[in-house]
């Protein structure tokens, strides 16, 4: 009797138990479905403010937006507290239909949520003073410009929130890592997708901040080159040095901008380094100059490169090096508004920038003596000086239009960063604005083009050019590619003979329409094996093979050198109205193609953007093996190198019956 009383007692205690659990689930799963409702709304608050996008920054109430982060984190904290014990449960559950790959990345869905609303409700509680500079900028002071000045200590006493976010950050990042989005439901995948367009833009933000105070001179005066990149005689990194200016600021205050001719900084009284063979040989070049200094087409070697001549010529050190092209200066000037400019009649605006600049470059071609030489080239420190005075008187001025701007010039590579301060150096190379020569993977197939015009004139914006890549993935152990670059000279004027020569003409006109001659380099990944390459003699109108007894061999080397890369070169010169088609056709390593644990294929690519050019056609095809069935991706694509180009195709074999 005893025993069955114990036993009746024990399915009470069980049964009760029991009951109370499922008491506090059902007032526990209450209160967290009012939780969910509430943090839905706060999500469709700030989700509607993101697809604002920036013309929204202006528009938005700041204290309706902290009690929203604040009230996502709130809710978010006590969902963790009661549901988060469960969650790892969810693991064991992956097999339920539909929403099973949800359930089983519960945990690290719900911490990654947790954490990305702390890390922006603090963030935004610690930059919300300077988000108030920015909206309402002090009409005493009234200068875009003196906003540096003033949102530095803001930035400065933010760093330990913003610490603070960026570990929540890092977090998240680990997070999403463990969590693969092919397996969630279409509602959780499309939020993890908007996670993943955001998350970027939200880490570049807090690292940015973080370093922010160290470039604006917080800790002593800071000092960059500013190099203007004339893209109408394209070089590696985006176009012909042609000016410089040192910008110098301090406690986030603008100091100064001097602006010059690349040729005044030569000083021949200190000793320079010798030129690489290829400048000797193309241009006759026996040493080193600042204007020659981006000849590497990976920027931060080459902004390396026009610090020390930069500092040797000039004794001045400097931090990092800016470099903006023509097509940057026209994005600028369009959102900046007309601008006045002593000695121009005419408001200076997007349309007729680059007309004005030829003008006054060709204003004293006529004169005899340097001074015209030593000064042709001041006109674009006076729009430099002109865009600065408009952000100094910013009535009228659309921020968001500049915002924009400033976003496109970098994306597209019409301006390049590089920063000596290693962390605002990382930040660069993650967003891709610092110019850098990609390093390729040996699972991924990679692809440059770069031109540099060394015809000492300005003949590339009449130079239409278009890349094709064919890969040829028959037998994927075997890849092949056959690069087909076709350049058309579409100057008007009839020459007797392309003549390699420095000659200027009486207006900039005239050096548009002119022979072309190209330097170009290709660059694939390393291990590619070249089976045929351009058929090209030396051009007889070359300065190198007008010029004999100068010591250097006559073939120009077909092979380039560049760590982590192999690749090739050719030289040759392309008079008006003609065209020519450069086919380069080899073995790529068979890393470029990985099987998948499954037996499905997968083939990367990677085209890089060289800077200065605006949208080169580019067409990339890839030949499967036959009878492959194509899992993911095109086989074809047309589109342009606007930006760097990414493309993956899937495919898998089926197996031959017996």
């Amino acid at each position: 009797m005893a025993s069955r009383k114990y036993r009746w007692l024990g399915w009470l205690l069980l049964v009760a138990g029991l009951l109370v659990i499922a008491g506090w689930a059902a007032v526990t799963g209450v209160q967290a479905l009012k939780r969910a409702q509430s943090l839905q709304g706060h999500l469709q608050y700030l989700q509607d403010l993101a697809d604002g996008g920036p013309a929204g920054l202006f528009e938005l109430d700041p204290a309706q937006v902290s009690n929203h982060l604040a009230g996502m984190d709130q809710d978010l904290a006590f969902i963790e507290a009661r549901v988060g014990p469960l969650l790892p449960v969810g693991r064991l559950l992956g097999w339920v239909p539909e929403y099973g790959g949800d359930l089983k990345a519960a945990d690290p869905l719900l911490q990654m949520a947790a954490r990305l609303a702390s890390a922006g409700e603090r963030t935004f509680q610690a930059l919300s003073p300077a988000l108030d500079l920015v909206m309402a900028p002090d009409e005493e002071s009234g200068a875009l410009l003196s906003l540096g000045e003033e949102i530095l200590p803001v930035l400065t006493a933010a760093r330990p929130e913003l610490e603070f976010a960026r570990r929540q950050l890092e977090g998240v990042r680990a997070g999403r890592a463990q969590v693969d989005a092919a397996t969630l439901s279409p509602r959780v995948g499309g939020l993890l997708a908007r996670l993943d367009r955001y998350l970027p833009a939200f880490e570049m933000a807090v690292d940015a901040a973080l370093v922010a105070p160290g470039l604006l001179g917080a800790d002593g005066p800071r000092s960059y080159l500013v190099v203007a990149q004339n893209n109408q005689e394209l070089r590696a990194t985006g176009g012909f040095l042609s000016g410089v200016g040192e910008l110098r600021v301090e406690g986030g205050k603008l100091q100064s901008l001097d602006f010059r001719d690349s040729y005044a900084v030569d000083n021949f009284e200190v000793p320079h380094e010798v030129a690489p063979l290829e400048i000797r040989q193309l241009l006759l070049g026996d040493l080193i100059l600042f204007r020659d200094a981006n000849w590497n087409p990976d920027f931060p070697t080459s902004a390396q490169k026009m610090i020390a001549i930069y500092g040797q010529d000039q004794d001045v050190e400097t931090d990092g090096v800016i470099a903006l092209d023509l097509t940057a200066l026209q994005l600028f000037v369009a959102a900046a508004g007309p601008l006045q400019v002593d000695g121009v009649e005419e408001p200076i605006t997007a349309q007729n920038v680059l007309a004005i600049i030829g003008q006054q470059w060709a204003a004293g071609t006529g004169d005899s003596g340097s001074d015209w030489w030593l000064r042709r080239k001041d006109f674009m420190g006076d729009i430099a000086s002109a865009l600065l005075e408009r952000l100094s008187a910013p009535e009228g001025l659309d921020l968001v239009e500049l915002g924009w701007a400033v976003r496109k010039a970098l994306d597209e590579k019409h301006v390049l960063v590089y920063l000596e301060d290693p962390e605002a150096a990382a930040i660069l190379r993650h967003q891709d604005w610092d110019g850098a020569l990609l390093q390729p993977s040996a699972d991924q197939d990679f692809l440059m083009v770069v031109d540099t015009n060394v015809g000492f004139n300005k003949v590339d914006p009449n130079v239409a050019r278009s890349i094709d890549y064919e890969v040829d993935l028959s037998d994927p152990g075997v890849p092949r590619a056959r690069l087909s670059v076709h350049y058309r000279n579409l100057s008007s004027r009839p020459v007797e003979a392309c003549v390699q020569e420095a000659r200027y003409g009486d207006t900039y006109a005239d050096m548009l329409q002119r022979c072309y001659w190209d330097y170009v380099r290709v660059y694939v990944p390393a291990g590619s094996e070249l089976l045929a390459g351009p058929e090209l003699s030396l051009p007889a109108g070359s300065l190198l093979a007008r010029n004999e007894g100068t010591g250097l061999p006559e073939a120009i080397a077909t092979k380039v050198d560049a760590e982590g890369w192999s690749g090739w070169a050719a030289f040759f010169d392309l008079p008006p109205m003609e065209e020519q088609e450069l086919v380069w056709e080899y073995r790529l390593p068979p890393g470029v193609v990985r099987r998948s644990v499954e037996g499905s294929y997968e083939y990367r690519l990677r085209v890089q953007k060289q800077a200065g050019t605006v949208d080169v056609p580019l067409t990339a095809e890839v030949r499967l093996p036959i009878g492959a069935k194509s899992l993911a991706g095109p086989s074809a694509v047309e589109t342009d190198l606007r930006a760097d180009r990414e493309f993956l195709v899937v495919f898998e074999i089926e197996e031959a019956g017996p």
